[in-house]
């Protein structure tokens, strides 16, 4: 495994966590009335982005293991 790959694979973990995380602050979030809480909405939104970026990067390099 490429040093690469394997900062992906803890890029992925990390956004993940963090997708998880502020998600659940969203549910409970009814109203955005201060700045933390629209700072909460940030992080998620950019964590989202990036979790699909490493997302498609491994799922490409494990399909082109696949390839014959």
């Amino acid at each position: 495994m490429t040093k690469d790959t394997f900062q992906q694979i803890i890029f992925f973990i990390i956004t993940s966590a963090l997708i998880f995380m502020t998600g659940k602050q969203l549910i409970i979030i009814n109203d955005i009335t201060t700045f933390a809480e629209l700072g909460i909405i940030m992080v998620f939104f950019v964590s989202l982005v990036l979790f699909l970026n490493y997302f498609l990067r491994l799922s490409s390099k494990l399909i082109g293991t696949f390839r014959f």
